[in-house]
Formats: structure tokens, sequence, C-alpha cells
């Protein structure tokens, strides 16, 4: 299989994942949370219509615009995984990246909010053992994350290293 077949492949899984996940969500944690390893995380159903991490609460009509964005950028790395050269693991990354933006983009332009318009589904939280919790994430937020984290270690590992100074003769 060829380098972009399977950045198509880990753009497909990812985003169908995270969909499917969102989906489940919306039908199992209607009711409520469910603890799933009490105290430290929990299913919560929740309606990001903002930005990460709810910087921003409410796009409003600015969340076309991120949707569109996020769906423009499953392009770009698409453009990128075809042009580039690189490792078979730099393309399965650049795959996650785009099934996250992918998941996340498509919840920003079509998935109904009950608070009214569109809205990205999150529903894992992570509850830290002083009180409070991280910001509900969901498969996609991870995708894109472990993409990151792929990419920035292999930047690591194919860094240049300095050539020694050769001895005056």
């Amino acid at each position: 299989m060829s380098r972009v077949a399977w950045f198509g492949f880990a753009t497909l899984l990812g985003g169908g994942c995270d969909l499917q996940t969102k989906a489940w969500a919306e039908q199992a944690l209607r009711g409520g949370s469910r603890m799933i390893f009490d105290p430290w995380l929990e299913f919560s159903l929740a309606y990001n219509r903002g930005t990460a991490f709810s910087l921003v609460p409410d796009l409003g009509v600015a969340r076309w615009g991120m949707g569109a964005f996020a769906l423009a950028m499953v392009v770009v790395l698409l453009v990128f995984a075809i042009r580039s050269d690189g490792h078979l693991l730099e393309m399965l990354a650049l795959g996650t990246i785009a099934g996250g933006a992918l998941g996340n983009g498509i919840d920003r332009l079509i998935r109904l909010a009950p608070q009214g318009g569109t809205g990205v589904v999150d529903f894992i939280k992570v509850n830290y053992p002083w009180g409070g919790s991280w910001p509900t994430f969901n498969v996609a937020d991870v995708l894109v994350a472990v993409g990151v984290a792929v990419l920035f270690l292999r930047g690591f590992q194919s860094a240049p290293t300095e050539a020694a100074p050769k001895p005056a003769s």
C-alpha cells in the first residue's frame, strides 16, 4: 500500500471512529454521565460551540468558518502527504491529525447542539484528584494530539546532528 493510501486509511478510520463515538455518546449519555474509572474518568455529554478548551465559549456564526477551516486542513494535509516522501509513520500521523480535523469539522458544520446551532460533541472527562477536571474532549482531539506528538518525536529522531570539527593537519 502506498504512503498516501496509509494517510487516507488513517484519516477515514480516525474520522469514522470519532463520528461513531460521538453518535454513541449522544445516545448513551443523554440521561447523565457514566463513571468509567471512579473518580478519575467519566463520560459526560457536552456540546462545544466555541474553540478548544472553550477559550471562546461560543463562536456564533464564526463556527461555520472554523468548520470549513478544519475541512480545508484535511485537504492541505492530503496535498502534503502526496508531495512528501516521508516515512510511513509520518503519513499515519498526518492521517490521524486529518481524521481528527475531519470529525470536528463535520461536527462544527452539521451536528445540531441542544442550545441551538451546531456544536462539537465532547464526552471524555478526566477528573483531578484534588477536584475539578480537564476540559471535556473527544476522540478527534486525541487523534490530533497523538498525531502531533508523533510528528514532534519523529522530528527529534531525524534532526540533523552537528558534524564534529575536523582536526587541523
